[in-house]
């Protein structure tokens, strides 16, 4: 039987060791929340990105057509008129810009813009996988072939409970739920298909945490976190 001694001398350890783990948790850097926007299926406007190849075409005068690459920084350099940042633009946006910028000393140029080789389309994925990184999209992937060649599932996941962040269209965080547990088994199952540079996160915990969870492990990844990734503040 245990005495009243031993009993409270339990009580006083156990809270003096919950309150060291309050207090180390207090001192743990904490990732913001997410704000994410309204979910939607809506195929947006392919972005350039840098690495990207492209060609601009003036008609009106032929001598300032180029064939660029988009730089490291997001911008490419045309003839008389400099560096234009080109990354993270659409076609018409991209156009638009650099008509703009030709309107200077060209009377009402048209701009054309060509889109050549992209660098290459991956997805991220992290979490509850074997080898969390980036994949390599070789052809159209859905999120189950993208958990699988990143080593697949490990014993704790949580494969009802894949969350995927996709950039909207304007620019923000849109996260949804997905199942890859029902497909494992051989049931009929919505098979979601990716875009460039979705992020896919398999949780261990709970979806309240594990949106936290996934926002540090991609701050480890790309600085700025979530927000940073889809917004491409450093190139606004």
């Amino acid at each position: 039987m245990i005495s009243r001694r031993t009993f409270l001398a339990g009580v006083t350890f156990a809270g003096l060791g919950l309150a060291r783990l309050a207090h180390a948790a207090e001192r743990m850097p904490r990732a913001y929340d997410i704000p994410f926007a309204t979910w939607s299926d809506e195929e947006p406007l392919y972005l350039f990105y840098p690495g990207d190849k492209l060609e601009i075409v003036v008609p009106s005068a032929p001598e300032l057509n180029r064939q660029t690459q988009i730089g490291p920084d997001g911008r490419i350099t045309l003839a008389l008129i400099g560096q234009v940042m080109a990354a993270y633009r659409s076609v018409p946006e991209l156009q638009q810009v650099v008509a703009a910028k030709y309107a200077q000393i060209l009377r009402d140029p048209t701009i054309f813009v060509y889109p050549g080789d992209t660098t290459p389309m991956r997805v991220l994925v992290g979490g509850e996988v074997r080898n969390p990184g980036w994949v390599d999209m070789m052809a159209d992937m859905d999120a189950l072939q993208a958990t699988l060649a990143a080593g697949g599932f490990t014993d704790g996941a949580k494969r009802e409970k894949v969350m995927l962040i996709r950039r909207g269209r304007n620019g923000g965080a849109m996260q949804r739920i997905i199942d890859l547990k029902t497909p494992l088994k051989g049931k009929a199952s919505e098979m979601v298909a990716l875009r460039r540079f979705d992020i896919l996160y398999v949780p261990r915990s709970g979806i309240a945490e594990a949106g936290v969870f996934m926002n540090q492990w991609v701050n480890n990844l790309i600085p700025g976190g979530v927000q940073n990734y889809f917004m491409y503040q450093a190139f606004n």
